[in-house]
């Protein structure tokens, strides 16, 4: 299989519809030096273009920062633009070796650049979602009276009332999450609707503690096909990735489509989520006031908006696995990360979001040796949150063994002067649990901002 034989540029064919070569261009050997590849060195290029050709193809390849123009052989593998090949010199030939099968990184990123673009933040999201538990639905045009609202079919108030139930909710004092535990509760009457969404139901009886966090992260939808592959997903809703999706069926089903009709609604996004696709913390969301929430709805609306949350849970899990990916080439950083987001509830039926990414790195990964008894694994967890009173607040935690460090972070002078006072009683409770604490610190404004990039590594865009 020569690329081609016995010259690596094919001469231009004889027939005047071939287009003149541009003055100054090199020819075929002198490309071939360029290249700087000993006899029998092989390569890896990269196809960044077909070309058809009259009884031949033709392909243009990118070879270590050049570019040449081969004829491939009819009896090769089939090629497309972004395909990796392996190719060997010999001689004043160039010969295909094999074509190298997707990288993992290579095909998280396709999928995450397929999904970028189309992504809903869950705050605002849902806070528009769930108002229709008290506006209604607008009627779909081509009804007897399109334009005007009607309430809720049963089964999709249900399937909306799933979703309430699974959002933890902020207190009244300061705006801080508490949670409602979801296992064995019953489906919320249509009366109780408005209590959930203002926050003036029962009292929570939960306080956000580790178990409640667990089960908080558990329920976010980033774990959803994790849960479902290894059988432990519970039966009904109880998770935000499937009670999103449960609400979609249900209102195709109520529009009398199918399930297959979903992908014909095109995701409303947000727009500080495409100019920041992978960024994180992610940047503030513009507050939804309830008069914009409580705008009624058509049901195709409801249903871009649930693509978009959708997309959103998507891009969290692949951006999740490209990191990890990642780190598992290279020493010394972490191998297993969560990047996920965290909705709750505050006061007046706005749903705001925790974010939240883990680092997890395990001692084997850390290149130190068996005999270095020091080499233990560590934990980094990153959170930011926009609690009502205290605004942004940002946490990095590092735990190493027993020895723990802490930095805050807070956008309002006065919200660090309060975590600062309390600073002293909680090395006391971090030292009461037997961790040592090397670092713990506040300070004013934001961590720096730590984005992801989809390099040439992994998807050469400038090709």
């Amino acid at each position: 299989m020569k690329l081609p034989h016995g010259n690596p540029i094919p001469p231009q064919p004889s027939n005047r519809s071939a287009p003149p070569q541009p003055a100054g261009q090199p020819d075929a050997m002198q490309q071939l030096r360029q290249l700087h590849l000993e006899n029998r060195q092989a390569v890896v290029a990269r196809v960044a273009e077909l070309l058809a050709q009259r009884g031949s193809q033709q392909a243009v390849l990118d070879v270590r920062g050049q570019r040449v123009t081969v004829d491939l052989p009819n009896n090769g593998p089939e090629l497309k633009a972004g395909d990796l090949i392996r190719i060997m010199r010999e001689g004043q030939s160039l010969t295909l070796l094999d074509k190298l099968p997707a990288a993992a990184e290579t095909r998280l990123g396709q999928a995450l650049l397929r999904h970028l673009p189309w992504q809903q933040n869950l705050d605002s999201g849902l806070t528009r979602l769930l108002a229709a538990l008290s506006t209604g639905l607008n009627s779909a045009p081509g009804t007897a009276l399109p334009g005007t609202t009607e309430p809720l079919p049963a089964s999709v108030r249900e399937a909306l009332q799933a979703i309430v139930r699974l959002l933890p909710r902020a207190s009244a004092e300061n705006g801080a999450p508490s949670f409602r535990p979801v296992t064995g509760q019953s489906p919320a009457s249509p009366g109780t609707s408005a209590a959930l969404l203002t926050g003036t139901g029962a009292p929570l009886k939960n306080p956000l503690d580790a178990a409640a966090v667990k089960q908080w992260l558990a329920t976010s939808g980033v774990l959803a096909e994790a849960g479902l592959a290894r059988g432990t997903a519970q039966p009904g809703p109880t998770d935000l990735k499937l009670a999103l999706g449960r609400l979609a069926l249900t209102l195709l089903q109520h529009q009398n489509l199918g399930s297959d009709q979903f992908t014909r609604f095109t995701p409303l996004p947000s727009q500080e989520l495409i100019s920041a696709p992978l960024q994180f913390p992610a940047p503030t969301t513009p507050p939804v006031t309830m008069t914009e929430a409580r705008e009624p709805t058509s049901p195709g609306q409801m249903l871009r908006l649930l693509a978009g949350m959708l997309n959103r849970i998507t891009v969290n899990q692949l951006h999740s696995q490209l990191l990890t990916t990642r780190a598992g080439g290279e020493a010394g950083t972490p191998v297993n990360t969560l990047v996920t987001d965290l909705p709750w509830m505050a006061p007046g039926g706005e749903v705001k979001t925790a974010q939240l990414r883990i680092d997890y790195e395990s001692p084997d990964q850390q290149g130190a040796s068996k005999a270095r008894k020091a080499s233990v694994a560590e934990w980094r967890l990153s959170l930011a949150m926009d609690l009502d009173e205290a605004g942004k607040v940002f946490f990095d935690v590092a735990l190493r063994q027993s020895s723990v460090s802490a930095r805050v972070w807070a956008e309002q002078q006065a919200t660090a002067r309060q975590v600062t006072r309390q600073l002293g009683d909680l090395r006391t409770r971090l030292t009461d649990l037997g961790l040592e604490v090397s670092e713990l610190e506040c300070r004013r404004g934001q961590p720096p901002v730590t984005p992801t990039r989809l390099e040439h590594r992994l998807l050469d865009t400038r090709a």
